[in-house]
């Protein structure tokens, strides 16, 4: 881009830094005119004030920030090109700049070639953007010419007409369509029509006649086709418009039209061009003579998209009007990203009678749109967007591997229809909440589908909704282990106190002996108990720090460990009887504990006679029963329930504990009836010493 100025504005609150950006952007291209503003106010202000091809803008500024800004410029210029420069980046800044509609996104460090790069962007920006301006000033300008253009097709029927061609006639732009030259023409028109047809082109004046009755004088065009229509241009030149005759029959409509313009034939074979436009010819290299005839496929190449292709042959088919964006080759061999609309032109039967088609060259567009999506394929959190349809426009990489589909099975369909199990969840109620508000949205669902968690932001912008989302299903997992661990800590709190009750009441009740009494013996019988007591705190401290009830298993005798246990216990009148259960691997600490809440069970419940520990039959186990009054047949389900208790006052946290101790082993632990009608808890699934499981 040479000789045409480009003015920029730079907004930037570092002085020093947008001085440096000027002398270097100025060094890169010497048609950038740079004025510098270092706060949003001052730039709107200037914006508001002078024409600029671009604005440069810092993300951190005081008060407001550079998408504060952006959201502004857009309100006023949505087409005007914003590149985000900053400092400080985050995948959050690039989703919400994306959103409100900035041009490109760059982040300021590096060496000096990051200005080169910027200087390249903008140059690239600027030349888009006055391509759509300029292309859309034309099309504007044809719309609403005071030349009129229409279509005649070989019986004389108008085919097509813009608004200057019926207003010229005083009729609806939706009637024009349908009228015949004889309603039009007052002068004799057939040989005029002969004359066009066979020497391919007629200018003159006529008189014709408006809908109303009166005449106009007019001056007329009539341009053939090969499809044997007519292009018809109808200038007033009646008395006070007469001047600008000339000008009119300089701008002849069609030609002078910036986009590529084509007219086919459906009613010959392989649908042919029949006409095009001299932009048709720039923009492809072909001149009129060596297309006419031919079908738009001498425009497809090796990287032709297939599916854009059988997209605009189905419109055909399907006489609909549709546009697409494709690969196409020019005469010489090199490609360009074209923008095809193509639509039916229909006869006053409503048959269709041609199809014209509108090329216009996007090769920038194109590769900007794809390397804003490289960016988007490199971010680590998954992407997509979906339009006003909800039907997905763009999948990232991530995308596709979270939701475990390829982009082209999802691109173009409805995410509703793709993904049913979503249609009545958090995810439609937050997505159309995003959409009908136009305000970003954030929150955390579980997808069943996926057995994933995902965390997701929505952006909505005018083309629709832009959805950023990751797996958090790792970081929930942690959480509910961090609850699940709290509420261990709380319940086990409750069972440690409930165990230190049995060994304190010994340590008291021996303490109270020795001194009423003065025998020793007693301070030995206090010693255990003591030593009981320390036990457990060493336990507590040790669940508190790594988090669990057993550590460490080793090869524990069943019988010599309840024998000396129940030694220490204050037994009463209850015996204990020990069977041949052999050794297990087991945490020696907790399964003392176990025991002692099973012994405790069957004494304090009781009053038992009798107490047994003994192997299981199955040899994977052990059981201990006693003679007692046992446990209701209704009540056994509830045991291990906190607050269960058949003893007046009791708690119930010796059932806990040693259900809690028997699951930290992988046992499983129940509760029946003895063969004396007491109760009998057996515990099962242990693993005996020196075994393989």
């Amino acid at each position: 881009m040479t000789g045409r100025p480009i003015r920029l504005l730079h907004v930037d609150d570092d002085v020093d830094f947008a001085e440096m950006v000027a002398v270097f952007l100025q060094r890169e291209r010497e048609e950038f005119s740079l004025e510098t503003a270092h706060d949003v106010e001052t730039g709107l202000d200037r914006l508001s004030s002078e024409p600029f091809d671009c604005v440069i803008s810092d993300y951190e500024m005081p008060d407001e920030t550079g998408l504060d800004l952006l959201r502004a410029v857009r309100e006023s210029s949505p087409d005007l090109p914003f590149v985000l420069f900053t400092g400080r980046g985050s995948e959050e800044i690039a989703a919400e700049a994306i959103s409100a509609g900035v041009s490109d996104y760059l982040q300021k460090g590096g060496g000096t070639d990051r200005y080169t790069v910027l200087a390249n962007r903008v140059e690239n920006l600027v030349a888009g953007y006055r391509t759509e301006r300029d292309l859309q000033q034309r099309v504007d300008a044809i719309e609403t010419a005071r030349e009129g253009i229409g279509l005649i097709d070989a019986g004389g029927t108008v085919t097509y007409a813009n608004r200057a061609f019926a207003d010229t006639f005083g009729y609806d732009p939706n009637e024009v369509a349908g009228s015949t030259v004889d309603a039009l023409f007052v002068d004799e028109v057939e040989a005029v029509i002969r004359s066009a047809t066979t020497g391919g082109e007629w200018t003159g004046e006529m008189l014709m006649a408006r809908r109303d009755g009166s005449e106009l004088l007019a001056d007329v065009a009539l341009s053939s086709t090969a499809g044997d229509e007519l292009v018809c241009t109808v200038r007033d030149i009646s008395a006070e418009e007469r001047r600008e005759h000339d000008l009119f029959v300089k701008n002849r409509a069609m030609d002078a039209a910036p986009i590529g313009i084509t007219i086919t034939d459906p009613s010959l074979p392989d649908n042919p061009m029949v006409y095009v436009n001299e932009q048709f010819e720039r923009l492809t290299g072909y001149v009129e003579a060596a297309v006419l005839g031919e079908n738009h496929r001498i425009l497809q190449g090796p990287d032709t998209d297939p599916e854009a292709v059988a997209t605009l042959r189905d419109a055909v088919d399907d006489e609909e009007p549709v546009t697409v964006e494709l690969r196409n080759y020019r005469k010489d061999g090199s490609s360009f990203w074209s923008r095809v609309s193509i639509a039916p032109i229909h006869d006053t039967d409503g048959q269709v009678t041609n199809f014209v088609g509108f090329q216009q060259d996007v090769t920038e567009l194109v590769e900007a749109r794809r390397e804003r999506e490289a960016v988007l394929d490199r971010v680590s959190d998954a992407f997509f967007a979906l339009d006003h349809e909800w039907r997905f426009t763009y999948l990232n990489e991530q995308a596709e591997r979270l939701l475990d589909r390829p982009r082209d099975d999802l691109v173009g369909r409805s995410v509703w229809d793709e993904f049913p199990e979503a249609a009545d969840s958090t995810f439609a109620d937050e997505y159309r909440r995003a959409m009908q508000t136009q305000e970003t949205v954030a929150f955390e669902e579980y997808f069943p589908p996926l057995a994933t968690w995902f965390e997701v932001r929505a952006y909505p912008s005018e083309s629709g909704l832009s959805v950023y989302f990751r797996d958090v299903s790792g970081r929930k997992a942690s959480e509910r282990a961090l609850e699940q661990r709290a509420r261990q800590f709380e319940t086990f709190g409750d069972i440690l106190s409930h165990d230190l009750t049995s060994p304190l009441a010994t340590l008291r009740g021996r303490l109270e002996l020795a001194r009423a009494t003065g025998d020793d013996e007693h301070f030995d019988e206090a010693e255990d108990a003591f030593e009981r007591v320390s036990t457990l705190v060493d336990e507590l401290a040790t669940v508190m720090r790594e988090g669990r009830v057993v550590n460490t298993l080793t090869a524990v005798d069943v019988g010599p460990v309840a024998r000396e246990l129940w030694g220490a216990l204050d037994t009463g009148e209850t015996t204990l009887t020990v069977g041949e259960v052999g050794e297990v691997r087991a945490d020696e600490r907790a399964l003392t504990r176990l025991l002692q809440n099973l012994f405790r069970n069957s004494i304090e419940h009781g009053p038992a006679t009798t107490v047994v520990v003994g192997p299981l039959d199955e040899g994977e186990g052990f059981f201990v029963a006693d003679d007692g009054p046992g446990i209701p047949a209704a009540d056994r389900d509830r045991v291990f329930e906190p607050g269960y208790s058949t003893k007046e006052g009791g708690t119930g946290f010796g059932m806990i504990s040693a259900q809690q101790i028997a699951l930290a082993h992988d046992w499983d632990l129940s509760v029946s009836a003895s063969a004396d009608g007491g109760a009998r808890f057996e515990v099962r699934g242990v693993e005996r010493a020196g075994s393989e499981r």
